[in-house]
């Protein structure tokens, strides 16, 4: 049986309910994605426009959004998961001048001179039953009315307004908890879409909330059973040819290679990591009771445990990216 996850984001419930296998390969397996240079954006653009509530409201105009993004895009473009992500200078600058275009969008939609958020990237966490969630939301704000919003910035493009309801669903959640954690319900959500300088808006209702409720129970459900019987099911769906993992699905490739073993390594490496940690918290080993399970282990032995099983772990994930790479 596969070791039960402990929390849930909004982002993990709605792969698992796209399609179980990718939820898999990305949470279980810990396949890594690498970071592409439209979630290198995503994440830069989001940036500047938290940092932009940072100014004076007579300060946020177009050319201070801008130098944000750049100020943002410095300090991140050395990391290891930015590392090669342009073949040269012009793709890099033809980026930039893309998120420039997104924040521009942003500016033609809604006036950041004229009010000030409540909170920005909130943590956002509580428990419903046995499930515990959580996660990040943008920002939310307060109306004319005084009613809570909760806003999220969107990089790409609004769907046609008839399919807007599902992209709501993580929003739906944080609504639920923001009202477990305040007593007090937010009455819209609002996407902002920046691709195509759209906002679309949700009025929230105690109905709409109960239903979400039971949307994410209902996952978080078939998220237990799953791990119990260790079945995720790959799912072909609209999404597929964007999916990462698609070179490695048994739905598009036949020879599909088996991560099993990397699952179980990457579980056996959970369960060391833990008993490490347990040892450490004793300054003297001879202090632990003869019954204890620890007494038995030795710190040294684990170390030397995890590193080689971390090395295979490596080696086995190197040749999975390679196929994904092809």
């Amino acid at each position: 049986m596969n070791t039960m996850i402990k929390n849930l984001s909004p982002s993990r419930a709605s792969q698992f309910k796209t399609c179980p296998k990718q939820f898999k390969f990305a949470n279980i397996d810990k396949i890594k994605e690498p970071t592409t240079e439209v979630q290198a954006k995503g994440t830069t653009v989001h940036q500047a426009l938290e940092d932009l509530f940072d100014l004076k409201p007579d300060e946020r105009n177009t050319e201070k959004l801008h130098n944000l993004f750049r100020e943002a895009w410095t300090k991140v473009r050395g990391n290891d998961e930015h590392h090669n992500l342009f073949s040269s200078v012009e793709e890099e600058r033809e980026w930039g001048l893309d998120g420039l275009k997104l924040l521009n969008n942003y500016m033609s939609i809604e006036d950041p001179t004229s009010f000030e958020p409540l909170e920005r990237e909130r943590w956002v966490r509580g428990s419903i039953e046995d499930l515990n969630l959580r996660g990040i939301l943008d920002r939310m704000d307060r109306n004319n009315k005084g009613e809570l919003v909760i806003v999220d910035y969107k990089s790409g493009k609004a769907p046609l307004a008839k399919y807007k309801e599902p992209r709501f669903f993580a929003l739906k959640l944080y609504a639920l908890l923001i009202q477990k954690e305040l007593g007090e319900m937010p009455s819209e959500l609002k996407l902002i879409y920046l691709k195509n300088s759209t906002i679309h808006t949700l009025k929230v209702t105690q109905d709409s909330l109960d239903q979400v409720k039971i949307e994410v129970l209902e996952i978080w459900n078939n998220i237990k059973k799953a791990f119990e019987t260790n079945e995720f099911p790959a799912t072909k769906n609209t999404l597929c040819d964007w999916c990462y993992y698609k070179p490695i699905c048994p739905v598009f490739n036949e020879n599909a290679p088996d991560t099993e073993k990397l699952k179980e390594i990457n579980e056996e490496l959970i369960d060391i990591k833990e008993q490490i940690e347990a040892l450490d918290m004793f300054e003297n080993i001879d202090e632990l009771p003869d019954k204890s399970e620890l007494a038995s282990l030795n710190i040294n032995e684990l170390e030397e445990k995890y590193q080689k099983l971390d090395i295979e772990r490596a080696e086995m994930e190197d040749s999975i990216q390679k196929l994904l790479r092809e």
